[in-house]
């Protein structure tokens, strides 16, 4: 595994993205994609960089109503997941729903085939997901969290499809009854959520903040935009001591 170390807050959007044109973007719930790499995304998609969006769940049990079912919820968190998608400038064929029952995603091969299907559809360059090997993150001395069970599963799953079963044509052959699919191989990272890891890389989002905060705030059955905007400022402006540049912050892996 090749990996690219940085060690202070220096733009890597051109490193990482110039030889880029397809970017898939797994995130486990509704608002992952807008709270972890949000402003990436927008200026991915600024860039005229295609992005495609994968939800494993539909966020289903995050509820902070009092009364709602499933089958309700499902329906408002995609709704607004929809509107915030357009907002970042992701393609409505771009805005993909596993609808995977929320708290409920495990690494097994279901999961894997949904995901495979969706890079030999895609044919993704690089892939954005989550962290999928602590437990524990750590953002500072001061505040650490725990990695929800759907976000450690889903970067664990993703990168499982990506290798070796996107690629070998004998698994999940019912994917190639679709004309569009291929076996595919994507090597190259980044995943959100490693903000003390060696290997981790910043991405200037200071231009395409604004756009950040308020496509995460178009989930208001979660956040006010008081609460996106203090999201916003707490994930992006720890990084340049003078505040006036704001970066997200991946872990950038070639996996060859």
């Amino acid at each position: 595994m090749l990996c690219f170390v940085m060690t202070r807050p220096v733009d890597s959007y051109d490193k990482i993205f110039s030889n880029k044109k397809r970017i898939l973007a797994v995130f486990a719930h509704p608002d992952d994609l807008e709270l972890y790499a949000g402003g990436t995304v927008s200026r991915l998609t600024s860039d005229g960089k295609l992005v495609r969006s994968v939800k494993v769940t539909s966020g289903d049990m995050g509820s902070r109503l009092l009364k709602v079912t499933r089958e309700e919820l499902q329906k408002i968190r995609e709704t607004e997941d929809s509107a915030s998608m357009t907002k970042l400038g992701i393609l409505p064929e771009n805005n993909v729903y596993l609808r995977i029952p929320d708290g409920t995603v495990d690494n097994n091969l279901n999961t894997i085939g949904q995901l495979a299907l969706q890079i030999r559809l895609f044919q993704p360059d690089l892939i954005i997901t989550h962290n999928p090997e602590n437990k524990i993150i750590r953002f500072s001395d001061g505040s650490n969290w725990i990695n929800h069970r759907d976000h450690l599963n889903t970067g664990l799953t993703t990168v499982d499809a990506a290798y070796p079963y996107s690629r070998d044509l004998l698994f999940f052959p019912e994917h190639f009854q679709d004309p569009l699919a291929k076996s595919w191989n994507c090597s190259e990272f980044l995943f959100v959520d490693s903000y003390d890891h060696p290997e981790s890389i910043f991405v200037d989002v200071t231009d395409s903040l604004p756009i950040r905060i308020a496509a995460h705030a178009l989930h208001s059955s979660q956040y006010t935009m008081d609460q996106a905007q203090e999201s916003a400022e707490f994930f992006t402006g720890s990084w340049d001591k003078s505040g006036a540049k704001k970066f997200e912050t991946f872990r950038y892996c070639i996996a060859d």
